[in-house]
C-alpha cells in the first residue's frame, strides 16, 4: 500500500505551521548587512570626532568611560549583523534589548534636550524597525 501524496504545496505549508518561511528571509539578511556597514561608519564617526561625547540617558562621560560609552556601539551593530546575518534567536533578543536601552536613552534625551531632527528620526525609525523585526521573530532559529 503507497503512502498518502501530500499536496505540492504541503512542505511549504508544514514549513509555515512550524514557523519557518518557505523562502529566505532576505529582509532579514539585508538588516543584518545594514548593521555590517554601520560598524564602520560608527567607527568612522568616532575616529573622525574623538570628542563627541555620546550623551546616554541625559548624562555624557568623558575619557575611558567616555570611549567607552562609544565604542559599544560599532561593536553591538558587528554582534547583531552577524546574527541576524544567520537568523539566531539571540541576536533577536540582543535587538530587542537594544532596541530598548536606545528608545529608552533617546527618551530621556528628548525630555531633557527637546527635540532634535537626528533625534527624531532615531525614535520613529526605531520604533517602526522594532515592531516590523517583532513581526519577523520566527525567521530567528
Amino acid at each position: 500500500m503507497d503512502a498518502p501524496i501530500a499536496p505540492p504545496h504541503q512542505d511549504r505549508l508544514d514549513g509555515l505551521a512550524l514557523g519557518r518561511s518557505a523562502s529566505p528571509p532576505y529582509d532579514i539578511y539585508v538588516i543584518g548587512v545594514i548593521f555590517v556597514l554601520n560598524v564602520f561608519m560608527d567607527t568612522y564617526l568616532i575616529v573622525a570626532n574623538p570628542h563627541y561625547a555620546l550623551p546616554l540617558f541625559g548624562t555624557t562621560f568623558s575619557g575611558a568611560w567616555g570611549w567607552l560609552a562609544k565604542i559599544q556601539s560599532p561593536i553591538l551593530h558587528g554582534v547583531l549583523g552577524y546574527a541576524f546575518l544567520r537568523r539566531r534567536r539571540w541576536g533577536y533578543w540582543l535587538y530587542m534589548a537594544y532596541a530598548v536601552f536606545g528608545l529608552s536613552s533617546a527618551l530621556v534625551n528628548l525630555a531633557l534636550f527637546g527635540s532634535g531632527r537626528i533625534r527624531m528620526i532615531f525614535i520613529v525609525s526605531l520604533v517602526l524597525i522594532t515592531a516590523y523585526l517583532y513581526t519577523r521573530r520566527r525567521v530567528f532559529v
